[in-house]
């Protein structure tokens, strides 16, 4: 059955990483953030480049958004599809997938996953992006929880992951 799936947390729970991994076990899985024009940092509507040292003034007064319409024309094209990311409208997209789930990582793990040598999103490249993205999964997470999309554990293995999402 072609299904269109979305799984979004936070910075630093692993997105990028299980889309990769899930994808050698042969799931279409695919980091959003390599979808060139779905995604930009904005300030109000106009688009600006992400500073690597953003401040809390920086991110208190930007926002990285995803294009609804650019989303709803690659799931027409991309129909069986597994996506792996987020975005400060992630909520707004939700009625375009078939299903949803949350991965969730504990703030300890997420905070050392920040900064894991092997990340290449710069985001938590400092102690208060670090928080900060604690602090927008935190909300993020109960967010999901209120509206009743389901859970993945983000310290589970890609092949528990991936047996969890065949079996739903």
């Amino acid at each position: 059955m072609l299904m269109k799936v979305l799984i979004f947390g936070p910075s630093g729970a692993g997105k990028t990483y299980l889309s990769k991994e899930l994808r050698k076990l042969g799931l279409n899985s695919v980091d959003t953030d390599l979808i060139g024009p779905l995604s930009a940092w904005f300030y109000g509507d106009k688009k600006v480049e992400y500073q690597e040292n953003a401040d809390k003034d920086w991110l208190d007064n930007h926002s990285f958004l995803w294009n609804k319409e650019f989303l709803k024309q690659y799931l027409i094209e991309n129909s069986d599809v597994y996506l792996f990311g987020a975005s400060g409208n992630v909520l707004d997209m939700l009625d375009l997938f078939d299903k949803v789930y949350y991965l969730d990582v504990p703030d300890e793990v997420q905070d050392v996953r920040l900064q894991h040598e092997s990340r290449e999103n710069p985001m938590g490249n400092t102690q208060f992006q670090r928080k900060n993205a604690i602090k927008w999964g935190y909300e993020l997470r109960n967010k999901a929880k209120d509206m009743g999309i389901e859970f993945i554990d983000a310290t589970e293995s890609p092949e528990e992951i991936y047996k969890r999402l065949n079996a739903g």
